[in-house]
């Protein structure tokens, strides 16, 4: 560990002494990014000149809570289709149809390819929100991965010190969708429809996955969900029949063409296709989830050692409608005196949605400001309040007109657990301390660190603190 820190800042500081090297090799690598398809709408995803290195100790932390909580919310949901209060508790869930949520799905597990966002800071490690609907950046993770590896300035320092997961995330969704499609049983081969609505910003990440199912010897195509036929018990897309989707857009989006999607809806609830994720993975999606999940009157619904990641790594929340509730403190409070009270220390959420908008953090947000969205919502199921969990921040190079400065970027990690399982981690980084590609946010790659076990060394090689 010693050695890559030295190796990382001596990469550094020979990049703010070279800065017309690092332009030109940023302006290529760009190209490449594009030609890789790793852009949202028509740019390349934007990218820090510097990937983040994680010890073995961190991985197997990440690894371990993920799949843990996994399971926490794989019983969550499991307790909403089978407990009338677990139903009532998520009433307000996305805007679509309980006739989607209530469709079963022919596979067991109701969520498949999940991320679940964390800061953490080395040490402390606390899940932010949950995506169960549909996750981005799955294809994208293991591509950035490698071209840092090949690119020149990054190539000694990974491949001295750096582990290569070897495609894992887009193998662990091939893997994990091809599990459910087993298990409904089908007697023909598998055909992949990738679907969305003809073009979506993240089009490329699809095209990533899509490519990968070729690769493995899967039939996969790109599909509008509108040119969906359901007949003889079977769905079609121009004459072709497929018994496998990909969901590549978010479930509410589903919603926009009703006459459209009705043979696709026939295929779902009639099982004549296998849909990943199912509509029903939604429930997870909801940022209330949390609240469910650290409400103490809940916690006889899991077991031991659930209980003890949902009391280390569970912020405490609480939806705006738990009038009357115990505060983190531990004592019985109003919860709209105590949000008011205590906005430094809170985030307030919309319950469903993505992209960061509408997040409000108190100690960045004015008294006034605050005290209206409060008063405005004060008893809607559709908000949330959460603690506020420090975020980390890592020191990074960045280019400013022409030079190489040294700037701190919020950051946060996203791990995929796929089918119950950890394949790696998307890296996310901004100015603001609302962390989202698609609102300004930039990816960094994320490696594993090549050491023994016994290694005494942080627990992360780059200080997530600015010491300085």
């Amino acid at each position: 560990m010693k050695e890559l820190s030295k190796s990382y800042k001596e990469l550094m500081q020979w990049m703010s002494k070279n800065p017309e090297e690092v332009i030109k090799n940023r302006q290529d690598f760009q190209e490449r990014v594009i030609k890789k398809r790793c852009f949202y709408g028509d740019s390349a995803m934007p990218t820090t000149l510097m990937p983040l290195f994680l010890k073995q100790k961190s991985l197997q932390n990440i690894k371990y809570a993920c799949e843990v909580a996994d399971t926490i919310l794989e019983k969550s949901v499991d307790l909403y289709f089978s407990d009338p209060y677990v139903r009532d508790y998520f009433a307000y869930h996305p805007p679509i149809p309980k006739e989607w949520i209530n469709t079963e799905t022919g596979y067991k597990k109701n969520t498949i390819i999940n991320r679940l966002d964390i800061l953490f800071d080395g040490k402390n490690l606390k899940f932010i929100e949950f995506n169960t609907d549909n996750p981005g950046g799955r294809g994208w993770t293991d591509i950035y991965e490698e071209l840092y590896s090949e690119n020149i300035m990054y190539k000694g320092l990974i491949g001295d010190f750096g582990v290569k997961s070897q495609r894992s995330v887009v193998n662990g969704e091939f893997e994990a969708i091809m599990a459910c499609y087993k298990e409904m049983n089908f007697s023909e081969p598998p055909r992949l429809a990738l679907m969305d609505f003809g073009s979506s910003g993240s089009r490329g990440d699809i095209e990533i996955i899509r490519d990968y199912f070729i690769e493995k010897g899967v039939e996969a195509n790109i599909i509008d969900a509108r040119d969906f036929e359901y007949r003889n018990g079977k769905l079609y897309s121009n004459g072709v029949h497929f018994n496998m989707i990909h969901r590549g857009l978010r479930a509410e989006f589903f919603l926009k063409y009703p006459k459209e999607l009705k043979d696709l809806h026939k295929g779902i609830q009639n099982r004549s296709v296998c849909m990943v994720n199912s509509f029903r993975a939604t429930i997870g999606s909801e940022k209330s989830m949390l609240s469910f999940i650290s409400n103490p009157i809940n916690s006889h619904y899991f077991t031991e050692e659930q209980n003890k990641v949902i009391k280390k790594h569970i912020p405490w929340t609480r939806k705006f409608d738990e009038t009357i509730t115990m505060s983190k403190e531990g004592e019985e409070v109003t919860l709209k005196t105590y949000m008011i009270s205590n906005r430094e220390h809170l985030v307030i959420k919309p319950a469903t949605g993505a992209g960061g908008y509408g997040v409000m953090v108190g100690k960045s947000t004015d008294q006034m400001k605050w005290n209206s969205v409060v008063e405005n919502y004060s008893g809607d199921p559709g908000w949330i309040v959460q603690d506020y969990t420090e975020i980390p921040t890592v020191k990074l190079p960045v280019i400013r007109k022409n030079k190489i400065v040294f700037e701190n970027k919020f950051l946060n990690i996203s791990p995929y657990v796929f089918n119950g399982k950890y394949v790696g981690s998307l890296g996310r980084v901004s100015d603001k301390d609302v962390i989202n590609v698609s609102s300004g946010g930039g990816i960094i790659p994320i490696f594993t660190v090549k050491e023994d076990e016994t290694s005494s060394e942080s627990d992360i090689n780059v200080k997530l603190k600015d010491e300085s």
